[in-house]
């Protein structure tokens, strides 16, 4: 079973932006392959899109934590919840069909409350200046642990009410 057997990658997208409408972080249905179902992202800040638009800084900060995060995720059938190595909050919810795992829905980019980005990662894969970091990092919203765990809940609801109708 797919991803797409449960909702069109229209109705994904929807699901997406529903996210991002009511939680301001960048959103993603993954398939288990880790690939996002959609590729329309949304953005909740300018910096992820300078980390993932790098193939270095994609390979080295975005692509082993979405790696390390969909692993937790399946291992445990539980919500992750957790800073990726940039320093910003990532949530991570499984999509199980009975014990098939199909991938995982939820978000990143925001600061966890009190946190701070990872600049020198940042600016050894991405080759962006300390500077150049420091501008893209203006206005980058947070995320507490409590708004996560909402999250994370809503998701977990919304993929069971999918699995529902399917």
């Amino acid at each position: 079973m797919e991803l797409t057997d449960i909702l069109s990658k229209e109705e994904w997208a929807v699901f997406e932006k529903e996210l991002f409408d009511r939680f301001q972080i960048n959103c993603t249905v993954y398939n288990s392959d880790g690939v996002g179902v959609t590729g329309k992202p949304n953005w909740c800040n300018r910096l992820c899109p300078e980390i993932k638009g790098n193939k270095d800084s994609l390979a080295a900060i975005c692509a082993p934590g979405n790696q390390n995060f969909m692993a937790q995720a399946k291992q445990t059938r539980q919500p992750v919840i957790d800073e990726c190595d940039a320093g910003m909050m990532k949530i991570a919810v499984p999509i199980f069909s009975q014990d098939e795992f199909l991938g995982t829905a939820g978000g990143c980019g925001l600061l966890p409350a009190g946190g701070e980005v990872e600049t020198f990662l940042i600016e050894k894969t991405a080759g962006l200046t300390e500077m150049e970091i420091a501008g893209l990092c203006e206005g980058i919203g947070t995320m507490s642990e409590d708004q996560a765990e909402e999250m994370a809940a809503f998701i977990e609801n919304k993929i069971a009410e999918f699995m529902q109708n399917k």
